[in-house]
């Protein structure tokens, strides 16, 4: 091999190896802070039971000014009117559920050109409010994690000083209030978790993509290397 193809080899290598080190060991874009929760906020976070307890304290405590869109919920606000049923059913996706072994629909995807575009009044009055639209938070849990978003939901003003987010439980008059914000955690988290069988899943079908990609990336290298031979190079 030349020095030029050596050079080559060393290259793209290098750059496999940083592609496999960023997906499966180290992720610069994954939240690393570290935030303290207690073990039993913990626990609550990773029960399924607690994320479905979850969904319904969102849509009382936050719906008013955030969305989650990737699940079907919409400001409250917006999902009152008459005529949103209507736009669900006809630019929506559905979004299934499974209850007692059958699968029920509990939402609509609706793209967010649509949903923006009914619901402009709506965010403008948000943004006149707070002094920017609140954010849709259906990718919250990948981009900040358990720690933050317990914090954060818990005291706004001690994980951000400055924020526009009002607190909303209160420990020192509620006692369950911990456990509240735990439990909405835990539904974002379902949101953005996948069940451990599509964990698997998407596990394998990485796994054989990737395997796809080398092999044929071998074969192709084989077979240049014959065309050039009988091109005399």
């Amino acid at each position: 091999m030349s020095a030029g193809g050596m050079l080559k080899t060393i290259f793209f290598g290098g750059l496999t190896v940083l592609f496999f080190f960023v997906i499966w060991i180290y992720n610069p874009f994954a939240p690393h802070e570290e935030y303290e929760i207690p073990d039993e906020v913990k626990t609550i976070i990773g029960d399924p039971k607690a994320a479905v307890e979850g969904r319904e304290l969102f849509k009382q405590s936050c719906a008013s000014c955030h969305s989650v869109r990737y699940d079907g919920i919409y400001l409250t606000s917006v999902a009152a009117r008459p005529e949103w049923a209507n736009i669900e059913k006809v630019h929506g996706k559905p979004i299934f559920e499974e209850k007692d072994g059958k699968l029920q629909i509990k939402g609509y995807f609706v793209p967010r050109d649509v949903y923006e575009a009914v619901a402009i009044q709506d965010l403008q009055g948000l943004k006149a409010s707070f002094g920017k639209v609140p954010p849709d938070l259906s990718t919250i849990y990948l981009s900040r994690g358990a720690g933050y978003l317990y914090q954060f939901i818990l005291d706004p003003q001690k994980v951000l000083p400055g924020t526009s987010m009002p607190k909303l439980f209160f420990p020192e008059y509620d006692k369950e209030a911990p456990q509240k914000v735990a439990k909405i955690v835990s539904y974002l988290r379902s949101v953005n978790d996948p069940p451990p069988a599509e964990k698997v899943k998407r596990t394998l079908m990485g796994v054989v993509t990737i395997g796809y990609f080398v092999v044929m990336g071998f074969l192709l290298w084989i077979y240049r290397k014959k065309l050039l031979a009988k091109m005399g190079y």
